[in-house]
């Protein structure tokens, strides 16, 4: 047999080749004519087999976790990935991919950062602690549920949730039990997390971040001295947290008391002026301001104490 003839025997062999191989990689019972970019349920581990013929041909299996195998002619499939076949001759290379995925019965859901118990009781959080949901499985899509309505977080591929997503702010009410849950969709279904986190949310930091200088002198900057708004997402900082009964008092250097502002449920602001109404002179002066956080909610009291100078 001349060289020619030969070349045309090897390219038939290994046409048949390929196609027994297509035929023979078999997924839950169902033959699978085409691995190309094909994404496969496997419900069972399944063995997946190429043709046992290594005279003129080698091959290499790509495994999920960037595993190889160049030995093994069967091999069993089941975890998820992405899969993918090489196989070699003299002048061709030959590469079918495919992705498998599998059923997600019992999968979990998990906080960042949180080591207390999630499953068996209820978790009462602050909104500034910013809890976290996420899951570690992948999915096709990501639908995220409170006590069984879908929340829109704008992004189905999304395996976290925050609690403090604004979507779920609006949802909820302050000090009060919520059940968080998760669904996920790939091409075995639609799968619920084993075991739902029921999450309670309050406002519990509420702090106030005060200026140490104040310049009471009509200009109009810093005339009166009161909180500063550093939330960036809220205009409205009494918004922040739901804080009253503010009561402030004022002292000077020596510790004479200047003026009290009672303000009920607004941010206690002083003009610079004594309680007989007189401007008081540029100085150092001392602040202390009781109010109470949650007042609907968790109530608690807090106390703020500091300094700060008055120019004029």
């Amino acid at each position: 047999m001349n060289s020619i003839d030969k070349q045309i025997t090897m390219k038939k062999t290994l046409t048949l080749i390929y196609v027994l191989a297509l035929n023979t990689i078999v997924f839950a019972q169902t033959p699978i004519t085409s691995l190309q970019n094909d994404t496969t349920c496997v419900i069972d581990s399944i063995q997946v087999p190429i043709p046992n013929t290594y005279d003129y041909q080698s091959f290499a299996w790509s495994l999920p976790n960037e595993n190889t195998d160049t030995v093994s002619t069967d091999i069993w499939i089941y975890t998820a990935g992405q899969y993918s076949l090489e196989l070699y001759d003299t002048e061709d290379t030959t590469i079918f991919n495919f992705t498998v995925e599998l059923p997600l019965d019992n999968f979990i859901l998990g906080i960042y950062n949180y080591d207390g118990d999630l499953y068996n009781t209820l978790i009462d959080t602050c909104l500034e602690d910013n809890l976290t949901l996420f899951t570690n499985v992948e999915g096709s899509t990501y639908t995220w549920l409170i006590n069984g309505n879908s929340i829109n977080t704008n992004d189905p591929m999304n395996n976290t949730l925050d609690i403090n997503n604004e979507e779920i702010i609006n949802q909820i009410e302050f000090n009060q039990a919520y059940q968080y849950d998760l669904e996920i969709e790939n091409s075995c279904g639609t799968f619920q997390a084993k075991y739902p986190i029921n999450i309670q949310v309050n406002e519990c930091h509420c702090a106030l971040d005060m200026p140490n200088v104040f310049t009471p002198n009509d200009d109009p900057k810093n005339d009166v001295f009161k909180p500063l708004n550093n939330h960036k997402d809220e205009t409205e900082v009494e918004r922040m947290c739901e804080s009253t009964n503010f009561k402030m008092e004022i002292f000077n250097q020596w510790g004479r008391h200047m003026t009290t502002v009672e303000s009920g449920n607004d941010y206690p602001s002083w003009d610079g002026q004594n309680k007989r109404g007189n401007e008081v002179p540029a100085g150092v002066y001392f602040y202390n301001i009781v109010y109470q956080v949650n007042v609907y909610t968790f109530p608690q009291e807090k106390k703020i104490t500091g300094s700060f100078h008055l120019f004029r």
